[in-house]
């Protein structure tokens, strides 16, 4: 056993022991897309301060890497970037007027709505 593989082992032990190596991989092609798809949405914004600005862009980011694996299927067509990317976009606005929509609906509309007479 060489100097070399020693250290290797070493510090593949080590990350193992801390946790890291057990991390999930992380996809770049995605998350370039969703953070395209991010800044896009957060430089529409003219209104917002410099901390506003980075936590919508952390949010439509994240949201796009999260919804892209149940995206993907339902576009084959698109490379997983550019569903990350669309994601980003998509997906805040309609989860903002869906909360709009629920706040100002009754119980009974909703139920109504989801059963399918609404």
């Amino acid at each position: 056993m060489s100097l070399t593989d020693s250290a290797y082992n070493s510090i593949g032990a080590m990350l193992l022991g801390v946790g890291v190596a057990t991390l999930p991989v992380i996809d770049g092609e995605v998350l370039f897309g969703a953070a395209l798809g991010a800044w896009l949405v957060t430089t529409t914004r003219s209104n917002f301060k410099a901390w506003q600005r980075i936590g919508s862009w952390l949010l439509s980011a994240g949201v796009g890497y999260l919804f892209t694996p149940v995206a993907l299927p339902l576009v084959p067509f698109l490379t997983g970037g550019v569903t990350a990317f669309f994601c980003a976009l998509v997906v805040i606005p309609v989860s903002i007027k869906l909360m709009q929509w629920i706040d100002g609906a009754g119980i009974g509309e909703i139920i109504r709505h989801l059963r399918g007479r609404g």
